[in-house]
């Protein structure tokens, strides 16, 4: 799935709202931008990556963009939710991979 950004408009440092790992997002957003062609070559008939030296659009960045389209192209997530940090002891344990029936 491509994404909805393009060199004039790149993906933001930041995620938008409904992307489920933000952390993921900026990596992805960091080698969308890396894998772009340098400001001179943009203008021109057949430009390349200022990253790889491949003809642009290169197979990295199609890559990062569709991952990124990926990632904004699911449905619409109300709030982000973190896992429930484990609170009895003998789920601690099984989590931690020690026996629950020797302590």
């Amino acid at each position: 799935m491509r994404s909805p950004y393009t060199l004039e408009n790149p993906p933001p440092d930041e995620p938008p709202r409904e992307v489920l790992v933000p952390s993921l997002w900026r990596v992805q957003a960091r080698w969308w931008k890396r894998h772009t062609p340098a400001l001179d070559q943009r203008g021109v008939k057949h430009p390349v990556c200022s990253h790889c030296g491949q003809s642009w659009p290169c197979h990295s960045w199609a890559c990062w963009d569709g991952q990124l389209g990926q990632a904004v192209g699911g449905p619409p997530v109300t709030g982000r939710t973190e896992a429930p940090a484990p609170t009895e002891p003998s789920r601690v344990l099984a989590l931690s991979g020690v026996d629950a029936e020797k302590h």
